[in-house]
């Protein structure tokens, strides 16, 4: 047995009393959480910071982890796509499995436990397989075009079903508004609540995605024009990306919204007063280097959005950890909750994926991971414990 304590302890929810001290078996299982005072203090494991349940990554692109570096910072999301499009096969399936597995133990290393994964290929399932990381992947379907969505469909049932004969949890999940048509995203919807799983899709990423959907005009006419695809069959809704795809949303599936840059209240308030199981997913060090902007943290939160966190790709970021997403949250907004931030990290993350009966929550029965934070507040570091 081991007994843990530290001048805090988050339990994934809420801070605990102090002098609270974790009870681990061999397995790393919480057996109790009981007070110093039950316990012989010489027995005691005794730490100066806050200790966590392991951290929740909801949003990460791993096949992307070999064009790290490689991607100027600050191009728009437009110029950001195309470099991605022109250049993800470059390097051999060799060394794009070897920067997997480099990202895979890097988020180990960062006191991460369980990952939401956006892959378009079965290149990661090998990795995932051997990895003592949990995986949830969404396999990320691309068609703005209707006539499409049944095709698409189809090829993405075909992958899933690759990645679920290799015991991966796996659901399908559209790129982004202005890549998904409304006929796709909802037979998206359709199939995963049939099979009480979650979806995911990247929302208002930048300006230009809302100005789309306004009048059609903007860079994401200038990236079909690029990529040589035809615009005739859309038409501008005069309302945001956002507003436009609702409609197509299923009330009962469990749904990630992801980067919400340029997310405005009215948006924010059509989602939360009718969408009960949506979560609000900030990266903000991708948001930095890609748009060189952050979300309205404080519109989240007064709107009471179920936050979460992620590290998009290291594509898009120099190293894939939960601990600097807060700590790049907490230099831009030093009075930020902290408790907001680590139940984002832990118990909000494990709750979308669904799998928070054993991740996200330090509670008797659960295995999920104990994280020792160190540090100043915007300055924190963080280490495994368990």
């Amino acid at each position: 047995m081991r007994f843990i304590s530290s001048s805090q302890i988050f339990s994934g929810k809420e801070f605990l009393v102090p002098n609270s001290v974790l009870v681990l078996n061999e397995k790393n299982v919480v057996c109790d959480i009981l007070n110093h005072q039950d316990i012989g203090e010489h027995f005691i494991e005794n730490y100066d910071g806050i200790i966590t349940p392991g951290f929740i990554n909801t949003h990460c692109h791993l096949e992307l982890s070999h064009l790290k570096g490689t991607i100027p910072k600050h191009t728009g999301i437009v110029d950001f796509g195309l470099h991605v499009i022109k250049h993800r096969n470059d390097a051999s399936i060799e060394f794009q499995l070897e920067m997997m597995y480099k990202a895979d133990q890097e988020m180990k290393l960062q006191g991460i436990v369980a990952v939401g994964d956006i892959s378009n290929n079965a290149h990661s399932i090998n990795i995932k397989q051997q990895s003592s990381l949990y995986y949830h992947t969404f396999l990320e379907l691309i068609g703005l075009n209707p006539d499409r969505a049944d095709v698409v469909f189809h090829t993405g049932k075909q992958l899933l079903t690759e990645f679920r004969d290799a015991g991966i949890s796996v659901s399908l999940a559209p790129h982004a508004p202005y890549s998904a048509s409304l006929p796709l995203i909802e037979k998206i919807f359709l199939d995963c609540n049939s099979h009480n799983l979650p979806t995911t899709i990247h929302n208002q990423e930048s300006e230009a995605e809302n100005e789309f959907f306004a009048s059609k005009t903007g860079d994401y006419v200038r990236l079909y024009d690029t990529l040589g695809i035809s615009l005739n069959y859309f038409k501008p809704t005069c309302v945001s990306s956002l507003q436009t795809i609702a409609p197509a949303f299923n009330p009962n599936v469990r749904t990630l919204l992801v980067h919400n840059t340029f997310s405005k209240k009215e948006d924010v308030q059509l989602i939360q007063k009718n969408y009960a199981s949506l979560f609000w997913c900030l990266c903000p060090n991708a948001n930095l280097y890609i748009e060189n902007t952050l979300p309205n943290f404080n519109l989240l939160n007064i709107n009471l959005c179920q936050f979460t966190l992620g590290t998009d790709s290291l594509a898009s970021n120099s190293q894939l950890s939960i601990i600097d997403e807060i700590n790049q949250v907490l230099k831009y907004q030093p009075d930020f909750e902290l408790g907001t931030l680590l139940k984002a990290a832990t118990y909000n993350g494990a709750k979308f994926l669904g799998i928070d009966s054993n991740y996200g929550l330090i509670k008797q029965g659960k295995n999920c991971g104990i994280n020792l934070i160190e540090g100043k507040k915007g300055s924190f570091t963080v280490s495994k414990l368990a």
